[in-house]
């Protein structure tokens, strides 16, 4: 068997600070959904809850009768109205979202699946098999429901962290510490195929996929990031007698409704070499996934440079990432974050990783969502359809450079995925008050120069001046902390000025954009 290797380099990062609940925000109901309370004289909340579900025709999602006697479930006004006027029912109160206060890493904010300060996604109702090293049983961050070991050992524990890490990109919890995953407190399955090394084998593989496949009822969406390369009857397709063995177990497993994502591997070639292709990208039967760029968690190309890895950038295709090369391959193609990429590590702990192995598990949490929801396609194709929102008008502005709007020439990284809708990044305003100033010749003037930003994105912003006459002139400050705030801008015109008036214009540079504003200066 070929030995197969896992796509990413493991690099050590400082686990950033969690961020605070943003304030001022209004509650934010979840639509039709209520917290329905008992009396305390209800002694088996759990029978009272199934007689009111008969009774009005509707189904709990959540019962509870240790810290509280009740349910929650979705509810028309009618039932609302009749639940209220039940003796034995204390209140029905409107659901109201909650928000994460753990660190919400970049690549999972560029694809629109969660915002500082607003509402993140919910968690798959599919299990997601992480077919890998395994993952951390025990991390607090992870919801680890089932494991399995193909490799010899007794567990699904991970001992080699890849597959801890890109567990925590499908679906690290929103539970206020550590990183938020695309679809937040989803159910794993670790399924462990590679050593700590990050090394296994086909048959191993096999075995992952074949234990996947028989708890298909509870699993829907399996990530696979790890590659080897093929032979040409990895070409053949699904029902042919030639197709070899690991394209056989994935044809029977995606026809027994399992949908797989998998890693487009980091070679910097096309992963559907005629010959010797990387496989699993290169079936037809999953959903490939090349890597790119992301550090600020906007589209617009303006973050700074990633801080991990050398000759990469902000919103452009990853160096390292394969591509694919023809229509068909195309088609099950779609680009992710996987630079740099902060998530979950062994005991407990967070780490920054690169590959398109970082980049599959964001693309796993959207289609985990996808599995979810009525009407989630089967074939990959379509499922990349709807996860890059094939059709939506503005979806070129969410993009990257290497996508299909903004082409490398004999490569396709395919659209950008999203479990959202992504944010283009934010831009300052500059504003000076007065417009306008008089003075003499040898005095001086003062304008108010006042830029707004949000915070933390453009961390300052310098300010400049043209077109002033023969003067002196200065601001104080001359750089603006954290974006916004303000300045004054002082002018003192010389004694040999000529008589007119000056059109100036104000500067000011953060974050790598650019805003200016006009004042005019009449000297006398």
């Amino acid at each position: 068997m070929r030995r197969l290797a896992a796509l990413a380099t493991l690099l050590l990062a400082v686990l950033a600070p969690g961020t605070a609940l943003a304030q001022g925000r209004s509650a934010e109901a979840v639509p039709g959904s209520y917290i329905v309370t008992f009396e305390d004289s209800v002694a088996d909340p759990g029978s009272a809850t199934t007689a009111r579900e008969r009774r009005g025709g509707f189904k709990a999602v959540h019962r509870y009768r240790h810290a509280l006697k009740g349910f929650s479930a979705r509810l028309s006004q009618r039932q609302v109205a009749d639940l209220r006027a039940d003796p034995a029912v204390r209140s029905v109160v409107r659901n109201l979202r909650v928000h994460a206060t753990g660190e919400i890493p970049a690549g999972v904010q560029r694809m629109g699946a969660a915002f500082e300060g607003g509402p993140v996604n919910p968690a798959a109702t599919v299990g997601v098999a992480v077919i890998d090293s395994g993952i951390d049983l025990d991390h607090p961050d992870l919801n680890v429901v089932g494991n399995t070991n193909c490799v010899g050992g007794a567990t699904g524990d991970d001992d080699a962290g890849h597959g801890t890490h890109v567990a925590g990109s499908i679906g690290a919890k929103a539970n206020g510490t550590g990183v938020l995953g695309v679809a937040p407190g989803s159910r794993l399955y670790a399924v462990k195929v590679l050593d700590s090394a990050g090394n296994g084998s086909w048959d191993q593989v096999i075995c992952g996929i074949d234990w996947v496949t028989a708890n298909r009822a509870s699993i829907g969406v399996a990530n696979m990031s790890l590659s080897g390369l093929g032979t040409s009857a990895d070409n053949n397709p699904c029902g042919t007698t030639s197709t070899t063995p690991l394209h056989a177990a994935i044809c029977r497993s995606t026809a027994a409704g399992v949908k797989y994502v998998v890693a487009a591997s980091n070679d910097g070639w096309a992963f559907p070499h005629a010959t010797a292709p990387n496989v699993p990208a290169a079936y037809d039967e999953v959903v490939t996934v090349t890597a790119m760029g992301d550090t600020d968690g906007y589209a617009g190309g303006i973050g700074p440079t990633p801080s991990c890895r050398t000759g990469e950038a902000d919103d452009r295709y990853a160096s390292f990432s394969n591509w694919s090369d023809n229509a068909t391959d195309n088609a099950h193609t779609v680009a992710a974050p996987g630079v740099c990429v902060l998530s979950t590590y062994p005991g407990g702990g967070y780490h920054t990783d690169s590959g398109t192995s970082m980049a599959s598990p964001h693309v796993t949490g959207a289609v985990a969502l996808c599995a979810s929801e009525a009407g989630c396609p089967t074939a990959p194709a379509d499922i990349v359809k709807r996860i890059t929102k094939d059709g939506d008008a503005s979806r070129s502005t969410w993009g990257f450079s290497g996508d299909p709007f903004r082409p490398v020439t004999g490569r396709y990284y395919g659209y950008f995925a999203t479990a959202g809708t992504p944010r283009s990044a934010p831009t300052f305003s500059l504003s000076a008050t007065p417009a306008s100033r008089s003075v003499v010749r040898g005095g001086t003037t003062t304008y108010g120069v006042t830029s707004t930003a949000i915070a933390g994105f453009n961390s300052n912003v310098s300010l400049s001046l043209s077109g002033a006459p023969r003067a002196t002139w200065s601001f104080s400050p001359s750089v603006i902390a954290g974006g916004s705030g303000s300045s004054t801008l002082t002018i003192t015109v010389a004694s040999n000025a000529s008589r007119g008036t000056y059109t100036m214009r104000i500067t000011g540079t953060g974050g790598g954009q650019t805003k200016s504003t006009n004042v005019t200066l009449t000297v006398g």
